[in-house]
Formats: C-alpha cells, structure tokens, sequence
C-alpha cells in the first residue's frame, strides 16, 4: 500500500502555531531548489478529482520559502517543485514548517512521478501527520507481515485485521482530531472491501465481511466525509458499478429512463428512493453523483442528458458540496476529447506585452506549439535548436512557445536574455490549457495544421532523430504540412 507523502525512513516532526488572522501558512527550507518555483494545491473534491490551485511563491535565494492560504477544514495539500510532488494534510490556522529535499535514489525509474522528501522541523506526537504517518507505516508493515493470508481470500485474515484496526484506534484515543481517527478507520475499510466482497458468499456465516455489514459499519447512518481521501475511496470502491448493475436489472428500469428518456434530476432521484441504502436524501445524491461520472463514457447513456442532470444539481442542490462536485464533474466529462484529427483547444493567452493573443488567430498555417518551462533544461536547449527550424521555416509554420511557470516575469526575464523571434505566450492562470492538450512533462510539442486541427500529439521535438532515433523527424512533418 502507497501513499504519497509517506517516504519509509523519513522523520515526521512538526511545529504548529494559530494565527490570528486564521491563515494557514506553509513555509520552510527548500536548498535544492533555490530560485524556484513552488506551487500548492489540492483536489476540489475527491469525487471528481479537480485539481485546484491554492498559490504558489519563489523560493528565496537562501533557499527559504513562505505561502499562506486561506482554508475552512482540514485538507489535503500537493506541494509541487518542478515534476516532483509530495504531500500532507492542514488545517485552518495553523503554521506548517517543512524541509524539502529531493533523492535521486529513491526516485529511481520514476519519470513522472517524482516524489520530493518532506521533514516537518519541532515534533509533535499528536499532530495530524505524525499519527497518519505513523499508522501509515503500521498499516504498510501490517500487509506485509500476512501477506500470505491476504493471498488466500478465504477470510482468515479477517479476525487480525479487526484486531488491528481496534488497536491502531485505541492508540489514536486522546487524539484531538477525528480526522486521524476517520483515515485509520476508512483506510482498513477499503482494504476490508477489496477481500472479494459480496452482498451473498458461500462462506457468509462464517464471514463478517459480508458488503451488507460493511454498509452498516461504515456508512449506514454515518456522516459524508467529502474532504476525508479515505472515505471517498472507500465510498467509490464499495459503490463501483453498482448504479449501472442497478439500472440494467428489470426494476432498475426507471434509472435508465429518468436519464435516457426524461433528462430528469426528479425522475432519477425518484427511481433511487426505491433502495434500502438510499434513504438518507444526502447519501443517495453523492450516490447519484458518483454514479452519474461512472457512466458518463457509457454508451448505453445519453450523454448529454447526463450532463442535463448535472447542470440541475448545480444549480439547485441543498447541499453545497453537490454543487461544487456538479459543476466539476460537467467540466471533466465535457471535455472535448484531444487527439490526432480534433480540434486543438482554444486558448487566449498573453505574450510578453501583455497583449492578449487567441490560438484563432493563427490559423491559416500550421502551427508547432511547444509547452515549455524554466526549469526544464530539456526546453531551454531545444529552444536553440527551435531557432535554427525557426529561421527556415518561418514563412511557411507558426512558432508558439507557451511558457507554464507561474511568475510571468519568468518568461520575460528569459527572453531578454535570448533573442528569439518566435511568439511566446504566457499562461497565467490559464492551467485548463495544460489539462486541454495533456500536458505531462516539460517539454511537450503540438503539431497542428492550418484549420487548427491536430496533426500529431505529441510531436516529434527539434533534433529528435539525432539524439532520440526513435522520435518522428519533425522536419518531415513540416515538409508534408507545406508542399
């Protein structure tokens, strides 16, 4: 079992102070990356999995840094340096200081997914991380230990793992926040849940892992915890399929018709009242919800009927964090699907005049976007070799360099000392233009014709074949887009 932000060997300790202006603040020491730019943010909701971000800030010249953000309840936080990435849990008011290191040894074979090392300076046994970290690795070396029974699935791994959780809870019982308490309990609870459930098994006498006594243990008559990870996965994990298995059987029949045929929030949340598990209103719509972008890719569904419900939820849910996870879920479903032969996603951004330029206004030849940043040594040696493609190809291709580091200064401090003739665009608070093209790393190239329809994504990069073969040879892309 893998959580980000917990790194074996790592010592947790921490320093807390309230402010009286009810700031959260994240500061601390980040030596490696002197210059830098250091961003944090964290989901909108565990439902749809939006990434929001909180602020960002340069780190100092002697390597420190300071954030501060406004929060309402405890949350958990991503802080990304670069392509590497860590994170822990704040809460509203407090003061949060953390040593950022980086080791190439333990991110080995990692390309994506690099993990910072984080050590919170004056320790606190009952700080929030503390105890998550420290059961984390109770939980972590508990798996391991009984390996062989988890293999076995026959559920005798059950009595040791209710022994265990009823310990890891007694331990956290002068615990001054229930939020520990909920990530030990919903933590062994998916765990529980992936140990072949069922609503009947041969072996159900014997078993108390039945999904009926999961349901009444965990969620029956139990608070909806939206900004607990744990529950949510839980809650997405025990759930899984289950509105669709519901709506294909021959009672769920109203389901599909208050979706396909009505296009109706009413009908839907009618035909659901009909089930046991569903009678608390708040419950059933996060079921709704959850149920709805499970299948909002299915072709036995009407999407945009989907979407219609959707938009109904938002607008008029009683509760507020239906709206906000409505809202994200019609982003994330409506997004028009990138690929070769789409249409490349629209964007206004600014150059290093602060003028705003759209992507339409380049259409008419083909353009070669790349994706770059300041930090990425990759994107800066390309840029010369983009000089050279952009001396001879000019007349015939569009150049656009979209610069993602955060400080606009950035860009323009770099293009100030580089005489580079090509447009640069900035993308400010524009980050949806990242998620729109699929950007993962840095750099990334789009090739895309001259009806601002894409040709390759992505595409080959400059001097592609003299130092990675395998790459397409982007010159040959140029020719068969110009001849």
């Amino acid at each position: 079992m893998k959580y980000p932000y917990l790194i074996v060997g790592l010592l947790f300790v921490f320093f807390v102070s309230t402010l009286s202006a009810n700031k959260t603040v994240v500061k601390g020491i980040a030596s490696a990356f002197k210059g830098k730019e250091l961003i944090l943010y964290t989901y909108s909701d565990y439902i749809s999995q939006k990434k929001t971000e909180i602020g960002f800030t340069t780190i100092n010249k002697n390597g420190s840094y300071s954030l501060e953000f406004d929060i309402n309840q405890t949350k958990k936080v991503f802080v990304k340096i670069e392509d590497k990435t860590t994170s822990f849990f704040v809460k509203p008011g407090e003061v949060y200081n953390i040593n950022l290191t980086y080791s190439k040894e333990l991110n080995k074979g990692r390309i994506y997914d690099k993990q910072l090392s984080l050590m919170f300076n004056f320790p606190v046994p009952t700080e929030l991380n503390h105890q998550i970290g420290k059961f984390n690795q109770k939980f972590d070396a508990f798996i391991r230990d009984n390996r062989v029974l988890f293999e076995k699935r026959n559920h005798s791994i059950e009595p040791k793992l209710k022994a265990f959780k009823i310990k890891m809870l007694k331990e956290t019982e002068h615990s001054n926040t229930k939020f520990v308490k909920n990530y030990i309990n919903y933590s062994i609870a998916l765990t529980q849940n992936s140990l072949d459930v069922s609503y009947k098994l041969v072996d159900s006498k014997n078993s108390q892992n039945i999904k009926a006594n999961l349901y009444l243990e965990y969620l029956n008559k139990k608070p909806i915890l939206y900004n607990n990870p744990e529950y949510i996965k839980f809650y997405k994990a025990f759930f899984k399929g289950e509105f669709k298995k519901e709506s294909l059987k021959v009672k769920g029949f109203d389901i599909s018709k208050s979706i396909n045929d009505k296009a109706s929030y009413i009908a839907l949340s009618k035909a659901l009242e009909k089930y046991p598990y569903l009678i608390n209103d708040e419950f059933k719509n996060l079921f709704m919800l959850n149920g709805l972008l499970e299948i909002s890719k299915d072709k036995y569904f009407t999407k945009v009927n989907i979407v219609k419900i959707l938009n109904e939820i938002k607008s008029a849910s009683q509760y507020l964090e239906h709206r906000e996870i409505a809202a994200n879920i019609i982003d994330r479903i409506t997004r028009k699907e990138f690929g070769v032969g789409s249409t490349a996603p629209t964007f206004k951004l600014k150059n290093k005049n602060n003028e705003l330029l759209s992507l339409n206004s380049f259409k008419g030849k083909p353009i070669y976007i790349n994706f770059w940043t300041n930090w990425s040594i990759p994107s800066l040696k390309e840029m010369k070799i983009m000089q050279v493609l952009h001396k001879k190809y000019k007349n015939k291709i569009h150049f656009i360099s979209i610069c993602a580091d955060n400080d606009f200064d950035k860009m323009t401090t770099f293009l100030s000392k580089n005489d580079y003739k090509w447009t640069f665009l900035h993308i400010g608070k524009n980050k949806k233009v990242l998620s729109n093209y699929k950007v993962v790393t840095f750099p990334t190239y789009i090739l895309v014709d001259d009806n601002l329809k894409i040709v390759k994504a992505p595409a080959g990069r400059p001097g592609g074949t003299a130092e990675r073969a395998t790459e397409d040879n982007i010159e040959k892309d140029f020719y068969e887009l110009t001849r």
